[in-house]
């Protein structure tokens, strides 16, 4: 009987010690809230396809060695659009100050132009994606409105579209494929500048590119191909961030009696 209360009477204890919060200022430790500036945030912006490489290819005819044949894919770059939504939080920490999560859609636009013999073909391409994402960064403040934000974050992106018109083959090009995969993992970096307007509203332009495919994984490298050349994605977006109630970068209440229960004024 006794070995059976021992339970209950844990169970007790640990929920009693889990809800008590020590004041601030009072031992060793400092236990308290934790300043921070916190809310949701939804983006608008472009992407950009950037043309990463040219091939080109020459032939000499073995039965007519007066004879050559060469074969050009020439990339182009285009504009896309995106749109995002997540949720966002900013604490007083020295390191690791900055996170975000949320979702975007994504549309990939770009081409390739393609020459070889006689042929001549104009390629492209403007795919859709849904992307996860979840940022960790380093946030430094220049003054009271402005801070600057840069960190690396994972992305996580399915192809819903896919609207591509093919060019022949490179001969011999073994890198040649139709496009990337249904799925893909990549590891990006972002910088960004946030402006605060003085109400619960940030404005912060954000400039992200992959730096490395962790799926899959058969080529690290951080580009996109399509067809016979590859294309590196910029995402270009002004993201737009509205704090929750109580975060200590809101603006202060009108309050002409002086009545600070909290003692907030005085931080």
């Amino acid at each position: 009987m006794k070995k059976l209360l021992i339970i209950p009477i844990l169970l007790i204890t640990i929920t009693v010690v889990a809800q008590y919060k020590q004041p601030k200022g009072n031992g060793i430790y400092n236990y308290g809230k934790e300043k921070v500036d916190k809310g949701w945030y939804f983006g608008l912006g472009l992407t950009y396809m950037a043309a990463y490489n040219n091939v080109t290819a020459e032939f000499t005819d073995t039965l007519n060695p007066t004879t050559s044949y060469k074969y050009i894919a020439d990339p182009k770059g285009k504009f896309g659009a995106l749109a995002e939504i997540g949720m966002f939080k900013m604490t007083e920490r020295k390191i690791i100050n900055y996170r975000d999560f949320g979702l975007t859609w994504k549309w990939f636009k770009g081409g390739e132009d393609y020459s070889g013999d006689t042929l001549t073909i104009e390629g492209s391409y403007g795919d859709h994606l849904i992307s996860a994402h979840f940022n960790l960064g380093f946030r430094f403040d220049a003054s009271e409105n402005l801070f600057y934000v840069n960190g690396l974050g994972l992305n996580a992106d399915y192809h819903i579209i896919k609207g591509r018109t093919a060019t022949p083959q490179i001969p011999e090009n073994e890198d040649y494929v139709a496009g990337p995969n249904a799925f893909l993992g990549e590891l990006h970096y972002f910088f960004g500048i946030g402006f605060k307007t003085g109400k619960r509203l940030i404005i912060m332009p954000i400039i992200e590119t992959p730096i490395l495919a962790l799926m899959p994984f058969n080529h690290i490298v951080s580009t996109h191909p399509y067809n016979n050349t590859r294309a590196r994605p910029f995402l270009l977006r002004v993201r737009f961030m509205f704090l929750k109630k109580g975060s200590k970068s809101c603006p202060a209440v009108f309050n002409p009696m002086g009545i600070d229960p909290n003692n907030n004024l005085g931080k």
